[in-house]
């Protein structure tokens, strides 16, 4: 049916970009493995393979999610549009950063590129991460109006057994009880356990209020906030009432420690104790200033990416129930 070509070209599309995430692992694998590092006669900070591999075994991991859900959108799977819909949101909000970083900071000078080459590789870089944000606002406009929930409608996928199949959603209680956005966020939480759970076993230094974290603090951190974007995330999904408040007051911490971080004196002196306290393997090179440019910039759109959460939790109260 033609009303359904967006929709399919979407899972097309996911499966190209599948393809091109699997070759760009097998790719760093190479490298990493196959590939000599260049004679320099230093001992290199960064053990290059294990870097690699666990890169590789990440991005292996995104290609098969997206194999699986495009599968899963070719058969009308319910749970596909929300898969699709996370891959979606993770596209445009790592694209969008990555866009904006393009736009306040500047790129180290390099004598061997000329202005003009600079200029291009930046609108290059620019386009690459504009197009990734453009089709994840695509995907989540196409996946949430009224035809692409009707695509799904249709394989039948509805209130069966215990609950509404790949809702996750109770028994007894309407499919449209929980809003996109609040599903949204829910998996948002979820997925960032991953990397907070990663920053507390390599003991990622970070700045909390304008304090540096290190080691240990960082691990207790690091630990705390996987512990808490866990909980929140599942009450989210079960809309539980403790966590919608729960969560805005994670969201108003967020916004503050970013202003607050930026606002407090001598931030670049902060950021190079930072830089210093890195694990070895994970240290780039101290000769490299830390960009600084578009700080102030960066600051403002990580409190107003925090704010947008907050008001979809303040706007559907009305969904969730006391417990």
């Amino acid at each position: 049916m033609n009303k359904w070509i967006a929709v399919r070209v979407s899972a097309a599309l996911t499966i190209l970009g599948s393809v091109a995430t699997l070759l760009f692992a097998g790719v760093m694998l190479w490298t990493g493995f196959f590939v000599p590092p260049p004679e320099t006669g230093a001992e290199p900070l960064v053990p290059l393979k294990p870097i690699m591999a666990v890169l590789a075994v990440f991005f292996t991991a995104f290609g098969v999610w997206g194999f699986v859900t495009a599968a899963g959108i070719f058969r009308r799977r319910a749970w596909a549009r929300l898969s699709i819909i996370v891959f979606s949101v993770l596209l445009v909000g790592m694209g969008g950063s990555a866009l904006l970083g393009t736009l306040f900071i500047k790129l180290p000078p390099n004598a061997s590129l000329t202005p003009q080459m600079v200029l291009y590789i930046r609108l290059g870089i620019g386009a690459f991460y504009g197009a990734m944000t453009v089709v994840g606002a695509w995907w989540l406009l196409l996946f949430n109006s009224n035809r692409g929930k009707q695509y799904f409608a249709e394989s039948g996928a509805g209130i069966r057994g215990t609950g509404i199949r790949g809702t996750g959603i109770p028994a007894g209680v309407p499919e449209t009880a929980r809003p996109l956005s609040i599903s949204i966020i829910g998996w948002y939480l979820l997925v960032s356990t991953l990397f907070t759970a990663i920053a507390a076993i390599l003991r990622v230094p970070g700045l909390l209020f304008g304090a540096v974290i290190t080691g240990w603090v960082a691990l207790a951190v690091y630990t705390a906030f996987t512990a808490v974007n866990l909980y929140l995330g599942t009450g989210l999904l079960q809309l539980q009432e403790p966590a919608r408040v729960g969560s805005i007051v994670y969201f108003l911490i967020v916004a503050a420690n970013s202003v607050v971080t930026v606002l407090l004196p001598d931030f670049p002196g902060r950021m190079r104790a930072m830089q210093d306290a890195f694990p070895r393997f994970l240290s780039w090179s101290q000769q490299q200033p830390i960009p600084l440019d578009g700080v102030w910039g960066f600051a403002l759109t990580g409190a107003l990416l925090a704010a947008v959460p907050i008001w979809f939790l303040m706007r559907r109260r009305a969904a969730f129930v006391r417990t």
